[in-house]
């Protein structure tokens, strides 16, 4: 699933996110254009050992649900991980930048949902993969988007979510 499936549960971060905004929906929005750079860059170790965890994390029946982080970045994986069930999420982003930490769109990344009785063994297993993970917070039965800068309503996020793309911007 890739939508969120019961509050309480511990939403993680996989993989390394960089300053990787060159050619990003943020960059189109914001910025009207190019901002110059490359865009973000393949690794393909990192994308295998990410394919590798959530492999074994299947098996092993440890996550409820999973959402790769591509386009938008994570604040649209977050968001669209509560709107998928109307959850709402409490979290806390990672570094010091949070235009990066919420619209980079680096690759080898996902979002995770889990129990907290599988968190221990979920992280071992990353660990033995060699994934970066990052404990991002949990999901909440309130439906607000709460991404630790910010809150805003599920109904409003989903709104401007489901809001015809600007000609500008498709």
């Amino acid at each position: 699933r890739a939508g969120f499936t019961r509050p309480g549960e511990a939403i993680l971060l996989l993989g390394e996110t960089r300053e990787e905004l060159s050619g990003s929906i943020w960059e189109a929005a914001v910025h009207d254009g190019h901002l110059g750079g490359m865009p973000p860059a393949v690794v393909l170790n990192a994308e295998a050992a990410l394919a590798g965890v959530m492999g074994e994390a299947a098996r092993r029946g440890l996550v409820t649900s999973a959402h790769d982080v591509s386009e938008g970045g994570l604040g649209a994986t977050l968001a669209e991980s509560a709107f998928r069930a109307g959850f709402g999420f409490r979290a806390m982003l990672p570094g010091g930048d949070a235009t990066i930490a919420l619209f980079s769109e680096s690759a080898a990344r996902a979002v995770v949902s889990l129990p907290e009785g599988a968190v221990a063994e979920f992280l071992m297993l990353c660990e033995h993969r060699g994934v970066p993970v990052t404990r991002l917070g949990e999901v909440t039965a309130e439906p607000v988007l709460d991404f630790g800068v910010r809150s805003v309503g599920l109904d409003e996020a989903r709104d401007a979510w489901l809001a015809p793309i600007p000609a500008a911007l498709g």
